[in-house]
C-alpha cells in the first residue's frame, strides 16, 4: 500500500540522515552524553526511531534500554540492535497510564508519531 511504502521511504531516510550519512554528529552526540554516562551505566532511550542514540550509548559502553511504539521501527532495531546483549529492546509506548494507544502517523514524514489528539488538533492548527 502507498502507506507502507511511505513508511518504509521515511525509515530509509531516517536511516541516511540519523545513522550514515554525518558522522561528525556522532563525535558530537558521544562528546554531549559522555558528561553524563559511564561505561557500564543503565541509559533509557525513549521513542528510539532509528537507534542513533541507541549505538551513541553502546559507543560509551553503556546498557541501553530502548522503547520505541512504532512496528516497522522496532523491526530495523531488531536488525541493528537485537544480537546485542546490553541492549534491551520493548516494543511500546511511554504513557501516564497503561493501557491501549492509537498510534497516529505523520504520513509526510511517516518516522514521526504521536498517540496524542491534542499534538495533532495544534499541529492542524498551525499550518
Amino acid at each position: 500500500t502507498v502507506r507502507r511504502l511511505l513508511q518504509a521511504w521515511g525509515v530509509l531516510r531516517s536511516l541516511w540522515i540519523y545513522r550514515i550519512r554525518d558522522r561528525y554528529r556522532h563525535r558530537g552526540m558521544d562528546a554531549l552524553y559522555r558528561q553524563f554516562l559511564a561505561p557500564g551505566d543503565l541509559a533509557f532511550d525513549i521513542g528510539s526511531h532509528v537507534g542513533d542514540r541507541i549505538a551513541c550509548f553502546r559507543r560509551l559502553g553503556c546498557r541501553v534500554v530502548a522503547v520505541e511504539p512504532q512496528p516497522m521501527l522496532v523491526r530495523v532495531l531488531r536488525g541493528l540492535h537485537g544480537r546485542d546483549a546490553a541492549v534491551a529492546l520493548v516494543d511500546a509506548a511511554i504513557g501516564a497510564a497503561e493501557g491501549h494507544l492509537d498510534l497516529h502517523l505523520n504520513l509526510p514524514n511517516p518516522t514521526v508519531a504521536t498517540g496524542s489528539q491534542a499534538f495533532i488538533a495544534a499541529a492542524d492548527c498551525s499550518g
